[in-house]
């Protein structure tokens, strides 16, 4: 069985926290305690504009592509 799953994660100099909080985080987090195992990873940092949000310096996106033995 395969799951494909989008992580976001828009940083800041200012941003405080776990990283590993993130709700995209998480719910991969969750998936890979539960046995999922990452097959590939596609990914790429997006440059922000600062003049439209100058706190927001850049932006990781990924798609996961997870898979795990199917119950039987």
């Amino acid at each position: 069985m395969q799951k494909l799953v989008y992580l976001s994660n828009s940083r800041d100099y200012t941003e405080q926290g776990n990283i590993n909080e993130n709700k995209y985080f998480t719910n991969v987090n969750k998936l890979l305690a539960e046995g999922w195992k990452v097959s590939h990873l596609t990914h790429d940092v997006l440059e922000i504009d600062s003049s439209q949000n100058p706190a927001q310096k850049e932006s990781f996106v990924a798609f996961v592509l997870l898979e795990k033995e199917d119950d039987e």
